[in-house]
């Protein structure tokens, strides 16, 4: 399959970076096109692809189209590709558009859909979450082209602001409680570096452990030893809301969304 990505910031880096790491196992070519031309020809570089001058040429080239620009420029690409789109689907990864607005840019007939990663994509770990919208039998090469560089969720567009700040957002926001919990040690003796050695290697055991039993709940309850460490710092957490700080960065993410366009 050859993919177009309209747009080379970071998210699509992440994906580029997600699908050529699997080198010939299934990995899609690559086509890229920026309004920066530098942009473009770099990341083709990086993930052995092919960087196009035009818009125009980049849909030429293309069997699915990936729209991975800011909001505020979607409604431009829309409006550049909605004529020559033919049956190729399109996908739009632009946070905050919905997939009405999407509809309304194309022709009627278009296969369209929303899909949200993060940059865990570009080690093979992201996290995308799938509105399928009128994708229709294009919806399972869409669904593996995705799996290829992470898990694929589908989910109703009424909670995908809300999943995307708890899945889209998380690399981000874990990064500030670990850097929370270098400090932390930084401040009770540990060396700097070490601290921050400790914290990245723990969270990634961590998560890893997560993941494989499934219910965070088992694994905290497993480590949690009555009266010993763990539960010490867990009801530390507790004492001083960190589940209320959570929910209040979900919910400032989630009303952010609303303002990206």
């Amino acid at each position: 399959m050859n993919v177009g990505l309209v747009g080379c910031g970071h998210i699509a880096r992440a994906l580029a970076e997600g699908w050529s790491r699997r080198g010939s196992d299934g990995a899609p070519t690559l086509v890229f096109y920026d309004i920066d031309a530098s942009r473009a020809e770099r990341l083709a570089t990086l993930c052995d692809g092919e960087a196009v001058p035009t818009l125009t040429a980049l849909v030429a080239a293309a069997d699915l189209v990936v729209v991975a620009v800011h909001p505020q420029h979607v409604a431009g690409v829309l409006a550049g590709v909605g004529k020559i789109l033919g049956e190729r689907p399109l996908v739009s990864v632009a946070a905050g558009v919905p997939l009405l607005r999407l509809q309304e840019g194309l022709p009627d007939d278009a296969r369209v859909g929303r899909v949200m990663p993060n940059v865990a994509a570009a080690l093979g770990l992201g996290v995308f979450l799938l509105v399928p919208g009128s994708l229709r039998e294009r919806e399972p090469e869409v669904t593996a082209l995705f799996a290829l560089a992470g898990d694929v969720v589908e989910i109703e567009e009424g909670a995908f602001d809300a999943a995307t700040a708890v899945a889209g957002c998380m690399p981000g926001m874990l990064a500030c409680l670990v850097t929370a919990f270098a400090e932390a040690g930084r401040e009770a003796g540990v060396p700097a570096g070490v601290a921050v050695r400790l914290a990245v290697a723990g969270v990634h055991g961590a998560a890893a452990l997560i993941a494989h039993e499934g219910n965070p709940a088992t694994v905290a309850a497993a480590a949690a030893t009555p009266g010993g460490m763990t539960a010490a710092g867990i009801a530390a957490l507790e004492e001083h809301g960190v589940a209320a700080a959570v929910q209040a960065a979900v919910a400032a993410a989630t009303a952010r969304a609303a303002e990206l366009v």
